[in-house]
């Protein structure tokens, strides 16, 4: 899946869906099933970073999912911003 796809899936979603928390289920290798609310969406890399709540990482995906979050809504405030005609 692209990034743009993701961004279109949840631009498509039901506004009542758009409050609903996002949980991962990971199924492993060895069809071991663990599911968690630590998600992490690093727009750099285009990857989905998932951290089980028992690992060393749970905290530290969480930080910087709401750093990633803080700079996506820096972005969009600058390009909501650039978009407002201007006051001259």
């Amino acid at each position: 899946m692209k990034l743009k796809e993701l961004k279109e899936l949840i631009e498509g979603c039901h506004p009542e869906d758009l409050n609903n928390n996002l949980e991962a289920v990971v199924v492993t290798s060895n069809n071991n099933v663990f599911s968690t609310e630590s998600i992490r969406l690093d727009t750099d890399s285009g990857r989905i970073m998932i951290a089980a709540k028992n690992s060393d990482n749970f905290e530290v995906n969480n930080h910087n999912a709401d750093k990633e979050m803080e700079f996506a809504l820096k972005m969009i405030t600058k390009k909501r911003e650039g978009l407002k005609p201007s006051a001259h």
